[in-house]
């Protein structure tokens, strides 16, 4: 398969490069387990329905400072010589792309040898793919059983994705855990789960080009749908005898007496529980701590002359959604 190979001159370029592809951190969207992503947000991305909100924040700004330390570091530990492998690589006919972190390009002379350096040997230049984890993050997520290491789902299929577009037979997965405890295994290219990446996506594409979305799963793409449907229209529309929205309403009318009786629940407890604990900042139980300190309070904002003219604490317009039941209408 052919393969372009681009040097973006700007994070403005990178991202317009990633709208026409499916890429390595994406991927996983198609198969179920993205924490960040379900097809449905991710199709109507592509077909441009919803813009792709990309905001760096703290984690992602020292992931990057931090990145080619932890690369340098773990390359120096097993002998290894790495560069930032910093292109966009993309296979047209696919629509399949993906950036990388760093490239293995050789080994550190007189190192003692170790797996990583047999890789090298045996298969050419690999993928360091670097991830800053943290502790509990590792705990909940990564699967360490004595030497066998496994990343979460998406991150497996992130590296078979990247190995795939790559052309490139290995990846040393290089996670530093809780900012001192490197915890690097590899992974090598398997063909089949890349078939298989490559079937999901032309899958995918497919229905992009042919207008079919997916279905959305409710429970996880209320907020994609709320984006869709951002807007009321002036208009009043009657579904009178449209019965699923009458069990959609009965639901959600239900749920919401549930929520309220389980707040007033929570609230009482809550309250019975301070009474018993007074003024302690924690309290150890059974099975269980209680934190109950107190916050620093805050001044707000002070609006001063220079101020005077602005809008303070402004916000975006939303959907004002609310169900109300007519006088004698059932609730179930």
């Amino acid at each position: 398969m052919n393969r372009e190979i681009i040097e973006c001159a700007s994070e403005a370029e990178w991202l317009a490069l990633r709208e026409r592809d499916v890429t390595s951190t994406e991927t996983a969207a198609l198969f179920g387990c993205s924490p960040y992503l379900t097809e449905y947000e991710l199709w109507h991305r592509k077909t441009g329905q919803l813009p792709v909100e990309f905001e760096v924040n703290q984690r992602m700004v020292w992931g990057n400072r931090l990145e080619s330390a932890i690369a340098m570091g773990i390359a120096e530990d097993f002998g290894l010589i790495v560069e930032p492998f910093k292109v966009y690589v993309r296979i047209p006919e696919l629509r399949m792309g993906s950036s990388f972190d760093f490239k293995i390009i050789g080994l550190r002379e007189g190192a003692p040898d170790n797996i990583y350096r047999e890789l090298f040997r045996e298969h050419g230049p690999g993928i360091m793919e670097v991830k800053n984890v943290d502790g509990l993050a590792f705990k909940r997520g990564w699967i360490a059983d004595g030497e066998d290491m496994e990343a979460p789902p998406h991150i497996e299929l992130q590296v078979q994705h990247q190995q795939e577009v790559a052309d490139l037979d290995w990846t040393l997965i290089a996670p530093l855990v809780g900012g001192n405890t490197p915890r690097p295994f590899h992974r090598l290219r398997n063909r089949d789960y890349g078939g298989l990446i490559c079937d999901k996506i032309a899958t995918f594409w497919h229905s992009v080009d042919i207008g079919k979305a997916p279905d959305p799963d409710y429970s996880k793409d209320g907020d994609t749908i709320a984006r869709l449907f951002a807007n009321d229209n002036g208009e009043t529309l009657d579904m009178t005898g449209n019965n699923r929205l009458a069990e959609l309403v009965a639901a959600y009318t239900a749920a919401a007496a549930d929520e309220k009786a389980a707040k007033a629940r929570k609230d009482a407890a809550k309250a019975e529980a301070l009474l018993l604990i007074g003024n302690a900042a924690k309290v150890v139980g059974s099975g269980f701590t209680i934190s109950a300190a107190k916050t620093k309070g805050s001044q707000g904002k002070l609006i001063t002359e220079a101020d005077v003219g602005s809008y303070v604490g402004g916000r975006a317009g939303y959907r004002d959604f609310r169900v109300n039941l007519k006088s004698g209408a059932p609730t179930k």
